[in-house]
């Protein structure tokens, strides 16, 4: 079976170091400074991938300079799967945009991880498998599985795109399907473009670097902003264009995937009750909770002791 590796984006924005290189090229943007608070979640995402894609030959963990707790992780599996990434090999070139603290420019070159293999599945590490995956669920012969669905580009609705610009000079935190669709744009799509998911994103290491080498611009481009702005891309979903226009993708679009959003307005009992009945549905394999840090105490370890339990049964 051919390589297929997994690459994970992390940072610890508790580290007061961390939080002392944030806060100095930090202006007006107090919208985005509690976002990347994490709650542990990087133990859970590991921790699945390790349990429920045994086919995934690496892990790469990609930081700021920082490693999670892996002795934590090491109660559910071995590590010998996991790297850990620094920013400064993947901006080789372009250390100039260092440091950055803007996913979506991280993102964009993710491609150059040492050893990556040509089939990788990014995800965030709010993300989760919570049950056994296979590779053939995200990759069909050399062909990326994308989950999804159609919808009409911002460029064809003005409403949206005045939305999108006002964000942009207010610096208001930019809209996640806007940056699907300027991708979209980018990539030649000017009508429609595949909304994805808030899920494991499949790409192909070659598709992203041919593009990038033939368009040095567009990526230098999406580099130079620090924090997420309304003017850059989703860069994944750029790579998904560019696999549907060469026709290197299988459409499903049937979702495996549970978002639990807003979780600071769940009970524990109400989470009990949700968690409950994923454990009985076959079908769900992928669970995305945003913003763990925002709920309750009780709350957050209803989902932290029932994550644990089903690591290490």
């Amino acid at each position: 079976m051919e390589a297929i590796d997994a690459v994970i984006t992390w940072v610890d924005g508790s580290d007061p170091d961390y939080q002392m290189r944030h806060d100095k090229y930090l202006s007006g943007r107090s919208d985005i400074k509690k976002q990347y608070l994490q709650s542990d979640e990087i133990t859970f995402c590991i921790g699945s991938i390790l349990k429920y894609a045994p086919f995934v030959r690496k892990i790469f963990i990609v930081t700021d300079g920082q490693s999670p707790n892996l002795e934590e992780i090491k109660k559910f599996a071995p590590l010998d799967k996991v790297n850990i990434v620094d920013h400064k090999e993947i901006f080789n070139g372009a250390e100039d945009f260092l440091p950055t603290f803007n996913v979506r420019s991280i993102d964009a070159v993710l491609y150059k991880i040492n050893d990556l293999s040509e089939k990788f599945i990014y995800f965030n590490d709010d993300m989760f498998l919570i049950k056994k995956s296979s590779p053939e669920e995200w990759f069909v012969k050399n062909k990326a599985v994308l989950r999804g669905n159609w919808s009409q580009t911002y460029n064809t609705q003005p409403l949206k795109k005045i939305s999108n610009m006002i964000k942009s000079a207010l610096k208001i935190r930019p809209s996640y399907n806007a940056a699907q669709s300027k991708a979209a744009n980018i990539a030649g799509f000017e009508r429609e473009y595949f909304r994805s998911y808030h899920s494991g994103r499949p790409q192909l290491k070659s598709v992203i670097k041919s593009f990038y080498d033939k368009n040095p611009s567009v990526l230098k481009k999406q580099l130079k902003y620090k924090f997420r702005d309304a003017k850059q891309y989703m860069p994944y979903s750029l790579c998904w264009h560019l696999l549907i226009k060469e026709d290197k993708y299988v459409a499903a679009s049937k979702s495996r995937l549970v978002e639990i959003e807003k979780i600071r307005n769940y009970s524990p009992k109400k989470l009990k009750e949700v968690l409950s009945k994923l454990d009985k549905n076959k079908e769900v394999k992928l669970l995305n909770i945003q913003d763990l840090n925002y709920a309750s105490e009780d709350t957050g370890m209803v989902f932290k002791s029932w994550f644990y339990n089903k690591l290490t049964n």
